[in-house]
């Protein structure tokens, strides 16, 4: 059975947020519009402001913003000013710069991506004091994604991939029963609990049952972070067809690697705590240890620019046929062939 990735929910993720926007901005012309009609009274909890809490005095209280009455808009308000230099230097990296990268190799413009959008909602999210960064955190992230990007064998029609060392490093500072936009702003062990694009929630623990996975987290896409979930869980055990569910314990009967539980695998249709294997072994349920991939069932590291190849698993990026000949190399892939 094949088992959804953290990137390629990411990117589904980062789809459906896009579309919510649009959707938000044709409301908004629609409503501006002298045929727009009557307005709906407002809200009575359209703003942002702290919710009760059993620990109300180690929770961080999250400022109020400008979602009122009926409007749609971003759960992240415009901001006036320039970004945060540090969320601006960050954001830079995660999209700016592969966009320049690939724009390099490939010829043409660096076209469309999220810098503005992540540098302004991270902006809005650390001066609300919901967040923070660690300067030294944030360099060590634009050095390692300087480095990834180098040459353009890293070059596909996805996102380039995000290194270890920029995963994890925006830290929420909201506890239980906080007001919040994205579960990035809550303390770790926390979620926002009813947080969407255009909706803020409440830091609430993982839920024992109930439903789950319905909604996309807007500052964990802009930010590239993956692997949220793994501090900022729904559920106390795992999310299966959108409902939290108990984890199968290690040796039971598994459909995907997500029946496990956080750490463990499906392999062979049953549940192992083993740790992902390096470059070199045995592939463990088709998956390796950062850094290498599973060819014909053993983990290997990715092959070079130019080195032979027969399959884009085998590459970087991808494997490549030049002049449409049998056998390939490995190289970059510019678009979607």
């Amino acid at each position: 059975m094949p088992v959804s990735t953290d990137g390629d929910r990411l990117r589904r993720r980062c789809a459906a947020a896009l579309l919510l926007q649009l959707v938000a901005a044709c409301a908004r012309a629609q409503r501006s519009s002298p045929d727009a009609g009557a307005t709906a009274a407002p809200s009575p909890d359209a703003g942002v402001t702290a919710a009760p809490s059993s620990d109300a005095g180690s929770a961080t209280t999250a400022p109020a913003d400008t979602l009122a009455g009926d409007e749609i808009a971003p759960v992240y308000p415009k901001a006036e000013g320039e970004p945060d230099p540090l969320t601006a230097r960050l954001c830079e990296a995660l999209h700016a710069l592969p966009a320049r990268r690939k724009a390099a190799c490939c010829g043409g413009g660096a076209g469309f991506h999220a810098g503005a959008e992540c540098a302004r909602a991270l902006s809005f999210a650390a001066r609300a004091k919901a967040v923070t960064l660690s300067a030294d955190e944030v360099s060590r992230c634009v050095e390692a994604m300087e480095r990834s990007l180098e040459g353009c064998d890293w070059v596909s029609p996805l996102a380039a991939p995000v290194p270890p060392a920029c995963e994890g490093i925006v830290r929420g500072a909201l506890g239980e029963g906080v007001r919040c936009r994205s579960s990035l702003e809550c303390a770790d062990g926390l979620r926002c609990d009813g947080a969407g694009p255009t909706d803020a929630g409440i830091c609430r623990a993982p839920r024992a049952a109930g439903p789950c996975g319905l909604s996309v987290d807007a500052l964990a896409a802009v930010t590239r972070q993956t692997r949220s979930a793994e501090s900022h869980p729904e559920c106390r055990g795992h999310c299966a067809g959108r409902a939290c569910a108990d984890d199968v314990p290690p040796g039971g009967r598994c459909e995907a690697h997500a029946d496990c539980g956080r750490g463990r695998r499906c392999v062979d249709a049953r549940c192992s705590a083993a740790p992902l294997p390096p470059a070199g072994a045995a592939c463990l349920g088709g998956l390796c240890a950062p850094g290498a991939r599973c060819v014909d069932g053993r983990c290997a590291a990715p092959r070079a620019e130019g080195a032979a190849c027969a399959r884009d698993s085998e590459c970087r990026a991808a494997c490549v046929r030049p002049g449409g000949r049998a056998g390939g190399v490995c190289g970059m892939r510019c678009a979607a062939p």
